[in-house]
């Protein structure tokens, strides 16, 4: 079991083609998480390391856990449950912030995301989203003065993106959002600032919590039991969640309960 006492542990979630994996890459600046385009899941497992956080170096360590790409198009709901089972006992004994990756060019936030994200809550609690911080990819230095109207419009504090969730979860606060650049980030500062900006987010995050790694009653349940025990709660747990929430019943979810419902 991995020590992360010190460690800053990142999840990081968000739709196929968002850029997750390259974003994890970047931090690390090390290709260890498969990235690409394409029409299908790139990441289809579980990704964990612990390395230092080397765009920008700050002298600290982080233990970062990537998972399958949500919304996913092939619809492998079966593969995905068990795979958020997997997720689940990774995070179990607390993490820093939570990283929803979005892509610039697709600011739309569909229902299955919607509806993952009411999941989390459910499962989590609403103390879960003093721990998350909201990133764009894709806003590349040469393509930043083109996009300006986009940032504007989702940081707009009446309308923007940020407010919407504000609105729809109805939060006591707003997550940090933050703007990156994946391309050149060995050589490019445009990079290198952009990715300080995310350090400085998910630090303001573990001060608000002073320094104390998000955890709740399910993380301490999933704790107190142990192999098939431990997963069927997991299991049970998801399903609940789900059947609390209808919308998910009605979108692209309907598998995983489904799935839960037979485990």
């Amino acid at each position: 079991m991995i020590n992360d006492a010190n460690n800053i542990v990142l999840a990081v979630m968000g739709a196929v083609g968002n850029g997750k994996s390259s974003t994890l890459n970047s931090i690390i600046q090390e290709p260890l998480f498969q990235s690409g385009r394409s029409i299908g899941p790139v990441t289809q497992r579980i990704g964990s390391c612990v390395r230092n956080w080397k765009l920008p170096e700050v002298g600290r360590t982080v233990h970062i856990v990537d998972t399958p790409g949500m919304c996913d198009s092939t619809y492998r709901d079966v593969e995905n449950v068990h795979l958020m089972v997997e997720f689940f006992k990774t995070l179990s004994h607390g993490v820093s912030a939570f990283v929803l990756v979005f892509n610039i060019h697709n600011t739309r936030l569909d229902e299955y995301t919607k509806n993952m994200l009411r999941l989390f809550e459910r499962l989590l609690g609403p103390q879960f989203w003093k721990h998350v911080v909201i990133v764009f990819t894709h806003v590349d230095e040469d393509q930043r003065d083109y996009l300006e109207d986009n940032i504007d419009a989702l940081t707009d504090p009446a309308e923007g993106f940020v407010r919407v969730i504000h609105q729809w979860f109805q939060l006591q606060y707003q997550p940090p959002i933050v703007f990156l650049s994946n391309r050149d980030t060995r050589y490019s500062q445009y990079a290198r600032d952009c990715f300080m900006e995310l350090y400085q987010a998910v630090v303001s995050v573990e001060e608000g919590a002073r320094r104390e790694k998000f955890t709740c009653t399910f993380f301490q349940e999933v704790n107190n039991r142990a192999g098939i025990v431990q997963d069927n709660f997991i299991v049970q747990s998801i399903r609940t969640a789900t059947a609390a929430i209808p919308q998910m019943i009605q979108s692209g979810s309907r598998a995983v309960a489904n799935v839960c419902s037979v485990m």
